[in-house]
């Protein structure tokens, strides 16, 4: 196997993310003839081209693509491994990217964050809320919480808690409508769900041993629950929603219960992150400090 250059690695991954050898030559204080040496040489090294490159034209190729996902993991480990043995023994620094739900952005990080920030004062911490499925492949995020086992298979999944569903709606929607018996009964209604993907007019309800596809009249989707429980109060249908969010409103009898009956499979709440990241300090610790959050709320 050939030997890589670090700093012709940097200037690809840089070029990459400015759009341009020239911006990434001058960040990285690399004269433009030199840049483009590092990146011919760069690209001997692995075999192929991977910027397409021209007076109009500047994109990565498909090899390109393959090796910056690579090559931005390699360079994060080292620089949090690099800027932690500078910081000194016990210290974690750089920069934490994490991608969550509005839901637990707001309500449950916005509520510890800043105890985690006072405990490491030299780690950057940036929340992404609504961007629960920030492809963490392509440095999108570090670590991301996320709704249900989707896309968790081939990354380290830690599991936080199983949050109870209810389907749920406003006592003037149901009262305009036919009583309501069985899932059946159910075709044809409105939904509202958190649901990120799924067909234009079907939704998915799923009990400890089956998942009912059922036909809609309309179907909204959002990943923000709290604007999905505002159109449920407004009588714009029937709500699919984590039982602890609608609870309040249930007891003060602006929403009520639907088929109550149907045990809905509670909805699983993870925090995942790459396999390459799992030794990474900043990781750690967050990783840690969330795992009490949830074993104790």
């Amino acid at each position: 196997m050939k030997d890589f250059s670090l700093s012709d690695v940097r200037l690809f991954t840089k070029a990459a993310q400015l759009g341009g050898l020239t911006p990434a030559a001058d960040v990285l204080n690399v004269p433009k003839a030199s840049a483009s040496r590092q990146l011919q040489r760069l690209e001997a090294t692995v075999g192929h081209m991977l910027l397409h490159r021209g007076s109009t034209r500047f994109a990565l190729t498909e090899e390109g693509r393959e090796f910056l996902v690579a090559a931005q993991h390699v360079l994060t480990i080292l620089d949090d491994v690099m800027l932690n043995l500078s910081s000194g023994s016990g210290t974690v620094g750089g920069r934490l990217r994490v991608a969550v739900p509005h839901y637990y952005g707001r309500e449950l990080l916005g509520a510890h964050l800043p105890d985690f920030m006072a405990a490491h004062p030299q780690l950057e911490v940036v929340v992404e809320t609504g961007n629960d499925r920030a492809d963490l492949f392509r440095d999108e995020a570090d670590v991301a919480i996320r709704r249900g086992r989707e896309g968790c298979d081939e990354m380290v999944a830690r599991h936080l808690k199983n949050e109870p569903m209810v389907l749920c709606a406003a006592p003037d929607y149901l009262a305009a409508h036919p009583a309501l018996e069985g899932v059946p009964d159910l075709a044809s209604h409105a939904f509202l769900v958190t649901e990120g993907e799924g067909r234009k007019k079907e939704i998915s309800l799923s009990t400890a041993g089956k998942i009912h596809r059922v036909r809609a009249g309309s179907v909204f989707r959002s990943d923000d629950l709290e604007l999905i429980v505002k159109l449920t109060i407004a009588a714009k249908g029937i709500g699919l929603v984590p039982l602890a969010i609608a609870q309040s409103h249930i007891d003060s009898g602006l929403l009520v219960p639907v088929l109550p009956a149907i045990k809905l499979k509670p909805q699983e709440i993870n925090l995942v992150y790459l396999p390459s990241r799992r030794n990474s300090p900043k990781i750690k610790v967050f990783v840690d400090y969330v795992l009490n959050i949830f074993k104790f709320s």
